[in-house]
């Protein structure tokens, strides 16, 4: 079972419907983290709930197994037999929440009678994010901005997607910056989605010809009350990408990472691009 082609399927439909993914997750009862992970394929629905996603969406489970529309439809048998097993599973769901409270309960019992013990001793142990804990800072954006698109411009952007600026096409990049944290003594790391493109002018006509766009983690050096990036890292491709998120930013960075393509940060940033390319083409 391909998750990552569920996930996409999942996201495909909901778009049809133009929902966000908060409205759908309101619909069955869930958090938008919740399905912001099924469509990113980390995480996938339990089958009761997969049964009602196929009738609200109006597909055969089997097309949401499988990640993709069939032409033929599922018969109704079968579909019979996965309601029941739903139905099932609820039962089963509820009998075992009953145990699950009561276990959980003792266990917060020995875990505050654990924190008592730590507090009293004066020692406390904390279970942390894999990505290490930073301070959190203020950086006027006025100052990272330029530095940021002047690092992506002549330090990040691969051979293939750089052109040397002329009267026919030119690199243009847009950043939108999610936080900043202290890493050192005049170190810091600024986290941002990036938006890189570019755009030919040819026959009177504007066109983008390539263009990327990704999460990106800067390392800033301050010196002489001046900022400077000496860094820059993006996750990798494929199954490489959760793992590096992961080591790149922290939980709460993460969380912004996967909405952009729902709370307007990527369209903004093209359009950001799209503007750039105008005024330097000076096209009306």
């Amino acid at each position: 079972m391909d998750q990552i082609r569920i996930g996409s399927f999942l996201k495909e439909l909901r778009k049809e419907k133009a929902l966000t993914q908060e409205q759908l997750a309101e619909h069955f009862g869930v958090s938008g983290r919740t399905v912001s992970r099924w469509e990113n394929g980390n995480n996938m629905p339990d089958i009761s709930i997969l049964v009602e996603i196929a009738d609200f969406y109006d597909v055969d489970i089997r097309e949401l197994i499988d990640g993709e529309r069939k032409s033929e439809t599922m018969n109704g048998e079968m579909k019979d037999t996965l309601v029941k097993v739903a139905d099932y599973s609820e039962t089963t769901n509820k009998k075992k929440t009953v145990r699950i409270v009561v276990l959980m309960s003792l266990v917060c019992a020995v875990m505050l009678l654990s924190l008592i013990v730590v507090l009293t001793s004066r020692e406390v142990a904390i279970l942390p994010d894999r990505y290490p804990a930073y301070e959190r800072v203020y950086i006027d954006e006025k100052t990272t901005d330029g530095l940021l698109k002047d690092h992506i411009l002549s330090e990040v952007l691969a051979p293939e997607y750089y052109v040397v600026d002329s009267e026919n096409a030119a690199n243009f990049c847009s950043v939108s910056v999610f936080s900043s944290e202290k890493a050192a003594e005049n170190r810091y790391y600024v986290y941002a989605w990036v938006n890189e493109c570019i755009y030919s002018y040819d026959g009177g006509v504007l066109n983008e010809d390539a263009g990327g766009s990704y999460p990106c983690r800067f390392e800033l050096v301050k010196e002489n009350d001046s900022l400077r990036v000496v860094s820059s890292e993006s996750p990798g491709c494929g199954a490489q990408y959760n793992e590096d998120i992961e080591k790149l930013f922290p939980r709460y960075v993460r969380d912004k990472i996967y909405s952009v393509h729902d709370d307007g940060t990527v369209e903004n940033l093209i359009a950001e691009n799209l503007k750039q390319a105008k005024l330097y083409f000076n096209v009306g």
